[in-house]
């Protein structure tokens, strides 16, 4: 008796299985995404108000609230 080995799913229950984990590892991608590019913009913001903060004479901008 030989036995095969394959990758295919062997129900509808391991196929179905396989597209949502399929679908969940799709979100969490596109989650860490967006979150490097909300961390990217602020941190061009604090680079922003940093250089704005300087005015012509030297002195600087009170930020802080």
């Amino acid at each position: 008796m030989s036995m095969t080995v394959s990758n295919q799913p062997s129900s509808l229950l391991d196929s179905v299985l396989q597209a949502q984990t399929t679908q969940q590892d799709a979100g969490v991608t596109v989650l860490k995404k967006a979150q490097d590019l909300v961390k990217q913009q602020g941190e061009a913001m604090v680079k922003l108000l940093e250089q704005s903060g300087v005015s012509a004479d030297g002195s600087k901008l009170d930020t802080y609230a």
